[in-house]
């Protein structure tokens, strides 16, 4: 019942938002007339120009801007609106992060991708990053402003309502306040009871966003809170009949309450100011010149505040785990996390008016780090171990770019950490792209790069809970990372590889226990992104492989695939029509286990998964500002065999569908 009301009352507001007139915004620059005619107002007849003004508020057309900040608020990047059928159907986070994933087998579960080069985290959080994929962040986040009030309703629902749940229900709005200030609030929500025992999953966002953008002042800023929470079932018991028995009645491994909660709360806010100069263009015949501000100079400001937690319960842990540290009736592990960052920076803008220039910046910043475990001080201190809670970091850096320029657009920056838990810590990153003009195609190849020296995370150096602990000196690490693609526009693909060489590599071993490699790990994959899009015909083709120099130290499958064709149409003139399927699949391998006690996977070499193909049907439909979806899952479940374990132990939905339904309001 309390979800109904929550769920009426957000209704409620967005209907009192719509109802509310907004204050139409203007572009950028400014202009004012140098003819006779002061205004549109009729002298003899002042009555018209109120009409005409009423009358073209009513008809405001709905223009929306939509941008992201990144590298601390130095780069302001352009996007685009999403509102087409194309995969509105694929709404599992983590198949948006990767085509493959080994993960626990339903929505809101652990999961860590198969493509090395796809393990980047959002989240500096040691134990958040087995659930990165669910969880909103300020780099995630896409900036709008808009003429008229923007809003989307997206809601999903499974095919029963009393067992085996799962639903989805999200919200954003965005509206402007007058034509530089813009708000938004995210509102997401997914509940997954799963198809196996003790499996629920629930996770939820809320963020309230704002952005100015003037011509001297640009702010962006956000509160964010992520919440989540997760059985843990420990897998199911080997050797079960997956023919006869229904999923509810297979046994699991762990069969009384073991809970995994996690939270995050942020806020962030980029402030700059800009010292620049304002052109004026010639005027045009109706005898309007237009003013445009060039920025020079932005004196940027960024505060970052985080605070995370993660707490780990389980009664009668002696039934399940082999190790107990401090409590055998009951487990009640808590460790905290929490980091406060201020950077200054100031950056020299590009000159469009100027030839042969480049973009400038240099920050300094400072980070103040608290971490905290009830078990290090119930357990360690009891053992006289002395382990630091509190640090700070120093660091400094800088960059040069060229993103204006048509003949190709690079950029370098580096980073060293001068004091502090990092300190000695450098990392350098650059990057070259250049576009290339072949006929008619326009094709771009780009190339990067970045050479890293690495603190090991606190977390890997010191641990101390219920059922594992380790205290460890790891040496730095040391990682060279080199990519490179080819794009055609024309042809829509994309052909690229990457290199990785990583020296004292940090992995958990088959004890789940934090190791570090004495040789130099090696892992190389190429990829191939190809789109087919024609009047009737949408196909996608996404291919990998991957190899690493020893794999007593990661496993990675060989190949990783994923195929989505579809067919489209028009129905009626008004409703158009999607009907395709989706299949992935990847090469066996010995895919890392998971570790319920600490959130992590570590290695294992006793089974297998892969080399089984995942098989969705689907079907999108669109009307007007409507959006609709239907999809069968795993819909090869029985027919292509029962092998569909998607992490040792844990196996994915047995054949089920899900509907869904998105509505967006552009006034």
């Amino acid at each position: 019942m309390l979800k109904k009301y929550i769920y009426i009352v957000i209704a409620t507001l967005l209907v009192v938002i719509q109802a509310n007139a907004q204050l139409r915004p203007t572009g950028s620059g400014s202009s004012r007339q140098t003819g006779s005619q002061n205004s549109s107002v009729d002298p003899e007849n002042p009555s018209d120009g109120k009409d005409s003004e009423q009358e073209e508020k009513k008809k405001i057309p709905s223009l929306i801007k939509v941008w992201q900040v990144s590298d601390h608020g130095s780069m302001i990047r352009k996007t685009e609106l999403d509102t087409t059928l194309w995969f509105f159907h694929n709404y599992l986070p983590f198949n948006q992060v990767s085509i493959s994933n080994t993960f626990t087998g339903n929505n809101g579960g652990a999961y860590i991708s198969n493509d090395f080069f796809k393990r980047n985290y959002n989240s500096d959080f040691y134990f958040a990053r087995s659930f990165d994929a669910y969880w909103l962040y300020p780099s995630q986040l896409k900036y709008y402003n808009s003429t008229t009030p923007y809003t989307i309703l997206d809601y999903s629902q499974s095919e029963n309502r009393m067992t085996h749940n799962e639903t989805r229900f999200n919200v954003f709005h965005s509206q402007n306040v007058n034509k530089n200030l813009n708000f938004e609030l995210i509102y997401n929500q997914t509940r997954s009871s799963g198809q196996y025992l003790n499996q629920e999953n629930k996770f939820h966002n809320i963020g309230f966003v704002t952005s100015y953008k003037s011509d001297r002042f640009l702010s962006h800023s956000n509160i964010i809170f992520n919440r989540l929470q997760g059985q843990e079932n420990g897998g199911l018991d080997p050797g079960q009949d997956f023919v006869q028995n229904e999923t509810n009645y297979l046994t699991v491994k762990i069969s009384d309450d073991a809970i995994n909660k996690l939270q995050n709360n942020n806020i962030n806010t980029i402030n700059e100011y800009r010292v620049g100069k304002t052109i004026e263009s010639e005027p045009d015949t109706a005898g309007y010149i237009t003013e445009t501000f060039i920025p020079r100079v932005g004196f940027i400001h960024e505060f970052e505040y985080s605070g995370n937690k993660r707490k780990f319960t389980k009664e009668d842990p002696s039934s399940f785990f082999h190790h107990i540290n401090i409590n055998a009736n009951e487990t009640n592990d808590s460790v905290k996390y929490s980091r406060l960052t201020n950077l200054f920076q100031i950056k020299f803008y590009e000159a469009p008016d100027r030839k042969f220039t480049f973009g400038k910046r240099a920050y300094i910043g400072h980070d103040n780090l608290w971490f905290h475990s009830s078990s290090i001080w119930n357990g360690m201190a009891i053992r006289n171990i002395n382990i630091p809670t509190q640090f700070t970091n120093t660091f400094v850096g800088g960059g040069i770019f060229r993103n204006e320029g048509k003949f190709w657009q690079w950029e370098a920056d580096g980073r060293i950490y001068l004091t502090g838990y990092r300190a000695g810590q450098t990392e350098v990153n650059g990057f070259v792209n250049k576009p290339l003009k072949i006929g008619r195609d326009t094709t771009s190849l780009r190339i990067e790069g970045s050479l890293k020296t690495l603190v090991p995370e606190y977390f890997d150096q010191y641990f101390y809970s219920n059922h594992y602990q380790w205290t460890n000196n790891f040496d730095n690490i040391n990682q060279i990372n080199l990519r490179a693609n080819i794009h055609s526009q024309a042809y829509k693909t994309t052909v690229g590889a990457n290199y990785s060489l990583i020296g004292n590599y940090i992995y958990n071993n088959a004890e789940a226990l934090p190791a570090q490699t004495s040789t130099e790990l090696m892992i190389l994959s190429a990829y191939l992104n190809k789109d087919y899009d024609r009047k009737h015909w949408l196909v996608r083709a996404q291919l990998l492989v991957q190899k690493a120099s020893n794999d007593n130290y990661i496993h990675l499958p060989a190949f990783a695939g994923y195929v989505s064709m579809n067919y489209r149409t028009i129905v009626s003139k008004v409703l158009y029509t999607q009907f395709g399927v989706d299949a992935r699949y990847n090469s066996a391998f010995y895919a890392d286990a998971y570790e319920p006690a600490t959130a992590r996977y570590y290695l294992q070499n006793e089974q297998r998964i892969g080399n089984f193909p995942f098989v969705d049907l689907h079907a999108n439909l669109k009307l007007k500002r409507t959006r609709f979806f239907f999809v069968l899952m795993n819909a090869a479940s029985g027919l292509a065999g029962n092998n569909y374990y998607v992490a040792p132990d844990y196996a994915y939905y047995r054949r089920t569908y899900r509907i869904g339904i998105a509505w967006s309001f552009y006034d």
